[in-house]
């Protein structure tokens, strides 16, 4: 029978095991200590202002509203610059009007309608 202290027993005991098992009881209830999970990111859409790009409040999250552009105007407009500047869900989509006529390779404008 081998009695040396640096020996592991037939058993298959490591001495890192307790260590071991700390960290991963650690590792899975640390957030849950750190973070408060159970409470509302928010009450009402000016709880979320500080996110920017007009993100609204839903069942107690912040989440994008799709309102833009950036500086845009929120609310009922009372002035015509409130009115033009108002805040909208529509989105810019580029078009490449040189790819559909067919012009932009350098090629000559097709001749003018004649007048009737």
């Amino acid at each position: 029978m081998d009695l040396r202290p640096d020996r592991c027993s037939s058993r298959g005991y490591w001495p890192g095991w307790g260590l071991l098992a700390v960290l991963l009881l650690a590792g899975t209830t640390g957030c849950s200590l750190v973070l408060d999970s159970g409470a509302a990111q928010c009450a009402t859409d000016e709880d979320c202002v500080r996110f920017g790009s007009y993100p609204i409040c839903q069942e107690g999250l912040c989440v994008p509203s799709g309102l833009g552009p950036p500086g845009c105007f929120r609310g009922e407009p009372s002035s015509e610059e409130q009115y033009r500047n108002q805040c909208t869900l529509a989105q810019c989509v580029p078009f490449d009007n040189c790819a559909r006529l067919g012009l932009c390779d350098g090629a000559s404008l097709p001749p003018l309608v004649p007048k009737p």
